[in-house]
């Protein structure tokens, strides 16, 4: 059986098509794992050129089948924060782990966090 493997264009042609847009947006290059080129996470700036902005966290994978899924992971709609992506690892069990945060750009509230997912 042939491995899915997604192509970076593939993964921002998908997040440009179902994100948010306000008509100054860009999808950064996805990140993936160590190894793996079938999963990775990708954040999408979604921006009016002038008074508002926020980003949102992604999860894309490509099933065996050739089927691409994706699943928002986070959004800043209501702080406006910038998010970065720390890292996505793959762990044994097949779970995907995600960690990201903000340093607070805009509410002054920085954070973290690391949410681990089962790809269905």
């Amino acid at each position: 059986m042939k491995k899915a493997i997604l192509d970076s264009k593939e993964v921002k042609s998908l997040i440009d098509g179902v994100g948010p847009s306000l008509g100054y947006d860009h999808t950064s290059a996805p990140i993936f794992p160590k190894g793996r080129k079938d999963v990775c996470v990708v954040r999408r700036m979604t921006e009016n050129g002038s008074t508002y902005g926020f980003d949102t966290i992604y999860l894309v994978w490509k099933e065996s089948d050739g089927a691409v899924k994706y699943k928002e992971i986070k959004n800043s709609k209501d702080t406006k924060d910038y998010i970065h992506i720390d890292s996505i690892v793959v762990k044994k069990d097949g779970g995907v782990s995600v960690k990201f945060g903000s340093g607070g750009s805009y509410s002054g509230i920085p954070w973290n966090k690391s949410l681990v997912f089962k790809l269905t």
